[in-house]
């Protein structure tokens, strides 16, 4: 496993999160420095019997 943190990029609207690895550094202008090449999409599986979540970052256009 991968050390990283979850992207919420959105302000007023809905968008899909994102993974970035490492720490999250700080960032006056953006709150966060976040190298867009280096992050993930993610995909949450739900079971539909016990509502179970399970989250992955695949790369994207896998």
């Amino acid at each position: 496993m991968e050390p990283g943190y979850g992207l919420d990029n959105t302000h007023g609207g809905a968008l899909r999160g994102h993974w970035a690895p490492g720490e999250p550094e700080k960032s006056w202008w953006t709150g966060l420095k976040v190298d867009k090449a280096a992050r993930m999409p993610i995909t949450i599986f739900r079971c539909p019997e016990c509502g179970r979540l399970e989250s992955y970052a695949w790369p994207e256009g896998r």
